[in-house]
């Protein structure tokens, strides 16, 4: 209902009775009713394709951030062993 109220809000002419409006068919011969339900599941299937994508963008982003996180301690770690024997070829002086 909450679908079909949001939809016909702005019609040209207010529906006052939303479920008396989608017993009835339509200037063409159609039912209201099928046409607003096929918009419904329509709507319902976008907005799952939709939170999929978003998920999936999600979990790429979460992945690439890992990835970055790992080779920063990799470098943090050839970085300090390279200061380390940088120590003991200098005889502990830098």
């Amino acid at each position: 209902m909450n679908f079909c109220q949001e939809k016909t809000k702005n019609l040209s002419q207010e529906v006052n009775d939303i479920e008396a409006w989608l017993a009835h068919k339509n200037k063409a011969g159609q039912n209201r009713w099928e046409i607003y339900y096929e918009k419904y599941l329509a709507s319902k299937q976008a907005q799952v394709k939709k939170t999929k994508t978003q998920v999936a963008a999600k979990n790429a982003l979460d992945e690439f951030r890992r990835e970055l996180e790992q080779q920063q301690r990799q470098a943090q770690r050839a970085w300090e062993e390279s200061q380390s024997q940088n120590r003991e070829n200098n005889g502990g002086t830098t």
